[in-house]
C-alpha cells in the first residue's frame, strides 16, 4: 500500500510527536536491581522494574508481515529471522532518543553473538531520506548492525506502534512477548537478561 502525500505527512507528524525526548530513563546512573539470572523459574513480569517498568507484555500479535527494503532498495521481510529471538526496534533520524539508544542495540546483538537472537532496527521516513538514514546507522553502529528501511509506514502499523523509538521482542515462535514503547539501554545487564530469558523461552 502506498501512502497519499497528505495522508504520509500527517501520519510523521503523528509519529514525530510520539518521539518524546528522554525522560531520564536511559542512560541514568542508578541501574535498578539485577533480575534473575537466566535459567530460574522468573517469569518475564520480574523484568518489570527500572527503566523497563513500562514493559508491556500484554499484546497477542504476530512479526510484522510488510516488507521493508535494504540500502539498495532490495526487499526484505521478518520472514527471514524464522526461529529466531527478533528484536525489532523502530526509529527514525529525526528521533533523537533513537539515536541515543542505537549503540546500545548494537551492544545487545553482540551479547548474544552465536546465538539465535537478531536485532533487526527498522528506520521509518520518507523515500528520499533513505540514503541519510543509512549514513546516520552507520555513524551510529557501522557495520554492526544492519540497516533496514521502511516508507511506507506499513511495518510499524502491522506491529500496532505509534512510538519512536519503540523496541518490541518476539519468540522464535514469531509471537510479541514484550515491548517497550520508551528508550533504554539495551546493552545493559537487565535488558540481555530479559532477552536471554525469552531465548530460553519463559514468558
Amino acid at each position: 500500500m502506498t501512502l497519499k502525500p497528505a495522508f504520509a505527512a500527517a501520519l510523521l507528524a503523528f509519529f514525530a510527536a510520539a518521539c518524546q525526548p528522554d525522560s531520564g530513563t536511559a542512560g541514568t546512573e542508578a541501574a535498578a536491581p539485577a533480575p534473575a539470572a537466566a535459567g530460574t523459574a522468573a517469569s518475564l513480569a520480574n523484568f518489570k522494574k527500572g527503566e523497563f517498568a513500562d514493559l508491556n507484555l500484554d499484546q497477542d500479535l504476530s512479526l510484522p508481515t510488510s516488507p521493508f527494503v535494504d540500502g539498495e532498495g532490495k526487499p526484505h521481510s521478518f520472514e527471514e529471522f524464522k526461529g529466531k529471538v527478533v528484536v525489532y526496534n523502530i526509529w527514525a533520524e529525526w528521533c533523537g532518543p533513537c539515536i541515543e539508544e542505537m549503540p546500545t542495540l548494537a551492544g545487545l546483538q553482540k551479547a548474544f553473538a552465536g546465538k539465535d537472537v537478531v536485532v533487526v532496527p527498522v528506520a521509518a521516513g520518507y523515500a528520499d531520506k533513505r540514503d541519510s538514514t543509512k549514513a546516520m546507522l552507520t555513524k551510529l553502529v557501522g557495520s554492526d548492525l544492519p540497516f533496514f528501511y521502511d516508507d511506507s509506514f506499513n511495518v510499524n502499523a502491522d506491529a500496532k506502534s505509534g512510538s519512536f523509538p519503540a523496541t518490541i521482542i518476539y519468540g522464535k515462535d514469531g509471537k510479541e512477548v514484550a515491548r517497550l514503547e520508551v528508550p533504554a539501554k539495551w546493552d545493559s545487564p537487565e535488558a540481555v537478561a530479559l532477552v536471554q530469558a525469552v531465548l530460553d523461552g519463559r514468558t
